[in-house]
């Protein structure tokens, strides 16, 4: 598939979307931009953008329109020219939605299409109710407490499991009411538009990630 993929992930709060992100880089040449992992590095380095962000994002919140549009038109602007891209956490509402397709007409980089990846609330906690970070001096990694041989390995680095502040009961609740609150009219936008995919979530990311490069290439031709 050498056609440039341009592409956002929809799905609620451990539907497994930065995961799956990972796993589709390695079948086309896609930049992935995270914008949960970006957040999270401005929180860590302690930037006047972390510093504005961290207490919303710490009780489920999102960050706000007026500054993720601005930071995403400059992410746009590093994706090199010979890539796609796969937005992961943007847009997270239809306001957002809208300034992307200014954004992307601006750049003549249409959208491809729009993965919905699908899971029920109770599977969504149990995902991120046993989510951990492992800490070692290394770069940190996400495992499972039910994942014996990734806890075996972080014990074996001489590592300390940690929780998300995001992962915690009282946030997963209120992140899954945002969640359906602000983003899921978005699966009404994007389907009216005809560029939405559902994806059924369940099961590894291996399969989810399949599922999802399969209903791309079907419409890829």
């Amino acid at each position: 598939m050498t056609e440039r993929l341009h592409l956002i992930l929809i799905g609620p709060p451990g539907a497994g979307k930065s995961t799956v992100a990972g796993l589709l880089v390695r079948q086309a040449p896609l930049t992935v931009i995270a914008t949960g992992q970006r957040l999270r590095q401005e929180i860590a380095a302690g930037t006047p953008i972390g510093r504005t962000i961290g207490p919303l994002l710490e009780q489920g919140h999102f960050a706000p329109d007026t500054l993720m549009d601005r930071l995403m038109r400059q992410w746009l602007r590093e994706v090199p020219a010979d890539h796609g891209f796969l937005l992961d956490g943007y847009p997270r509402n239809p306001e957002q939605a809208l300034a992307l397709e200014a954004m992307l007409a601006d750049r003549r980089r249409p959208l491809t299409g729009a993965i919905a990846l699908e899971i029920d609330d109770a599977e969504a906690v149990r995902r991120l109710g046993g989510r951990r970070i492992c800490r070692w001096s290394g770069e940190p990694f996400t495992l499972h407490v039910s994942d014996e041989a990734a806890v075996a390995r972080c014990a074996a680095l001489g590592g300390v499991l940690a929780t998300r502040d995001d992962d915690r009961p009282e946030v997963i609740a209120e992140r899954l009411r945002v969640y359906e609150r602000e983003t899921e009219p978005l699966i009404s936008f994007y389907s009216r538009r005809g560029l939405l995919h559902h994806i059924d979530a369940a099961g590894s990311p291996e399969q989810v990630a399949e599922r999802v490069l399969a209903h791309v290439r079907r419409d890829a031709g």
